[in-house]
């Protein structure tokens, strides 16, 4: 009888010890990820989770696997196993594993530039570590979101989520990554047009910097600083030397790419036609791509290639119709208050089931505490569904040119017009036509418009030297649809003058009358391969 269960037993046991094998190896892949993680990727690339017959371990791989591939700088995949994992933590309540899961995830969608959904995954992550001492993760969270706001044009509030994501990252002692956030509070300092500010953040870093990742970004950075400083020979000297040191993700083309530029502006066109391709050759968003494009279309252009050109041109539109999709998604801060109205809501709602259950099993509160709380909880809902249509309304007008930024600017100040007198109004229209337009600065003002209307001003110049500067605005003017009271105002003409303007205008380019003046400058803006 002894026997018989003896058996039994010991096969049980080897059983056990063989199912062991697989956790074992998720252990040593956790316990090195932080030392060695291409050895812990190459150990979880040789295990199949779907053999795992405990949940726990199927979470657990599908974390780790993330957690390795990030840190390789590859690609999150696939996104079933990140999100069994969620589900599993979820169940179980395991904050701080469900944590770094909403991040990978986040950070995930962040690469595939779906930053409205990395977003919402970040903002979990954050209500994840309310709990926790998750400084690190934090940290890389913050950081994520900051560059997400960056690339969405929200300076301060990047900055602020920068600034929280130091805060962090120096509250667990990990001052190389702390370093990486300074060089990011610096990039967005020069994006808030303080590049003197920024130059002091890239300077504090390069004294006691020997991470030569670091130091590339650094030179990049300054490289970069310089030429938005307009100082092309400092800019130059920089944006080469950062070339010459090792690069993550899309620094590479970002380099090249304002290398290309500043030699465009230097007429060294061969050149920066070299460093445009170049930066194509390697990662790169859409915008780095989209600029690259552009300066291969005016390289082409002025070398007369009409079929490259127009080439070039397809891929910059193609960009430019991705770039369009982003700029699309909700904000990053739009976002975090809706989640943050969420919440709220959510906590009223466990309120009043609390106060519910108290009002069972005590029978002492009256019915007017339960009315009055319901209908403050349907009010906050109401609230929030008002919130999500006016936020679905303004994603259908989303910015598309500089015609929508022309309108988003007055709509930001009309508070500012509501009682403001004529003269005023007339001040605030000049300033937001020569911020949107660069209409004080013809160099600037050229540039945009050529850039958005197939080099117009370049074919006015060529084909009808007669048309003057003026002459020249208007057909600007007229392309963006400005209107007629602000074209006035633009051009210092009356109305009369102003139609003097078109017919004279329209005498310079051969047209019967100014009726032909619409469809010639549609025309001439049009590309022909």
């Amino acid at each position: 009888m002894h026997l018989k269960v003896s058996i039994p037993l010991f096969i049980f046991s080897l059983l056990i010890a063989g199912c062991s094998l697989v956790p074992s190896e998720l252990k040593t892949a956790e316990r090195i990820m932080d030392t060695l993680p291409d050895s812990a990727l190459n150990i979880l690339h040789n295990l199949k989770p779907e053999e795992y017959k405990v949940n726990s371990d199927r979470a657990l791989y599908g974390l780790l696997l993330s957690q390795a591939l990030d840190k390789n700088d590859r690609k999150i995949t696939p996104e079933s196993l990140i999100d069994f994992s969620i589900n599993y933590y979820l169940s179980q309540n395991d904050n701080p594993h469900l944590a770094a899961c909403y991040y990978y995830k986040g950070h995930m969608f962040k690469h595939a530039q779906r930053y409205d959904e990395a977003t919402v995954s970040y903002l979990k992550a954050i209500d994840c570590l309310q709990s926790t001492n998750g400084y690190a993760l934090s940290g890389k969270i913050y950081a994520d979101m900051g560059d997400i706001c960056s690339i969405q044009n929200d300076y301060k509030e990047s900055l602020s989520k920068y600034r929280a994501s130091l805060k962090y990252l120096n509250r667990d002692n990990k001052k190389n990554e702390a370093n990486y956030i300074i060089l990011c509070i610096g990039r967005t300092n020069r994006l808030l047009k303080k590049n003197k500010s920024a130059r002091g953040y890239y300077q504090y870093l390069l004294k006691q910097q020997k991470d030569s990742f670091l130091l590339g970004l650094i030179y990049q950075e300054m490289g970069i600083n310089y030429y938005s400083s307009k100082q092309p020979d400092s800019a130059e000297v920089l944006l080469r030397k950062s070339l010459n040191f090792p690069f993550k993700g899309t620094n590479y083309s970002i380099r090249s790419y304002y290398l290309a530029d500043l030699l465009f502006d230097k007429a060294q066109y061969d050149s920066s036609f070299q460093y445009a391709s170049m930066a194509l050759k390697y990662p790169a968003n859409f915008y780095i791509q989209r600029e690259c494009y552009r300066i291969l279309v005016n390289v082409e252009y002025l070398r007369k290639d009409i079929h490259q050109m127009g080439k070039y041109m397809t891929l910059y539109q193609s960009c430019g119709d991705s770039i369009r999709k982003i700029e699309s998604q909700t904000k990053c801060s739009v976002l975090e208050k809706l989640h943050t109205a969420n919440t709220e809501a959510n906590g009223s709602k466990k309120n009043i089931i609390l106060i519910l259950s108290l009002l069972i099993l005590v029978l002492l509160l009256s019915s007017f505490v339960v009315v009055t709380l319901f209908k403050r909880n349907k009010l906050k809902k109401q609230q929030i569904n008002a919130f999500k249509i006016q936020l679905n309304s303004k994603q259908k007008f989303v910015s598309q040119g500089l015609c929508k930024k022309i309108e988003d600017t007055k709509a930001m100040q009309a508070e500012e017009r509501k009682n403001a007198s004529v003269d005023y109004k007339e001040k605030l229209d000049r300033e937001l036509y020569n911020n949107a337009l660069h209409l004080s600065d013809w160099t600037d003002f050229s540039r945009e418009m050529n850039h958005a209307f197939n080099n117009i001003i370049v074919t006015l110049k060529a084909d009808y030297p007669t048309v003057n500067q003026k002459e020249t605005i208007w057909c600007c003017l007229h392309l963006l649809d400005i209107p007629h009271a602000d074209r006035m105002l633009m051009l210092d003409a009356t109305s009369d003058s102003l139609y003097k303007l078109k017919q004279r205008l329209a005498q310079k380019l051969d047209l019967k009358s100014t009726k032909e003046l619409d469809l010639f400058l549609k025309n001439i803006t049009a590309i022909k391969v």
